[in-house]
């Protein structure tokens, strides 16, 4: 079953919109276009893989992503089929040592309002991504408690 224009426009514009509000951390503008029980998927072995339920946990895994990369809306394109769509995009992928960039593809199943329903978020090379985020959490831990008893790293304000 095709998508028709107007449903691809608008989930277009709300997909950027929440790429704005992300960068913002404006997390009330993408809890609007996400349903209650949404759930979130990052694959992979770092401590921000993992599947996240309802927008509080969605908001969680969010501000982790936001500590090691930069959202673009350059380069973005764009795939639609029925109740799926698939965007990928450019990011900046941050971490002590590295800064690289990457393609990030963002698959979302929607509702019968149009609301997002599930989220697969895929890095371009999940293991470099995987590395980087350890490795950003391994700094902030040793700069944040040299010399200390190390406590559980916490990435939640």
């Amino acid at each position: 079953m095709g998508v028709s224009g107007n449903i691809r426009q608008d989930r277009e514009a709300r997909f950027i919109e929440g790429v704005g509000a992300f960068i913002r951390r404006d997390f009330e503008t993408m809890a609007r276009t996400m349903r209650p029980d949404l759930e979130m998927h990052l694959p992979g072995s770092s401590w921000l893989a993992g599947t996240y339920r309802g927008p509080e946990e969605v908001g969680r895994c969010l501000l982790g992503l936001r500590q090691v990369l930069e959202s673009s809306e350059d380069h973005v394109t764009f795939v639609h089929e029925a109740d799926r769509m698939v965007v990928e995009h450019d990011i900046r992928l941050h971490g002590p040592l590295h800064d690289v960039e990457m393609r990030f593809s963002v698959a979302m199943e929607y509702d019968e309002d149009e609301r997002i329903a599930s989220v697969t978020v895929e890095p371009e090379d999940r293991g470099l991504f995987d590395h980087i985020v350890q490795t950003a959490l391994l700094s902030f831990d040793a700069s944040r408690f040299a010399g200390a008893e190390r406590p559980r790293p916490s990435i939640w304000p």
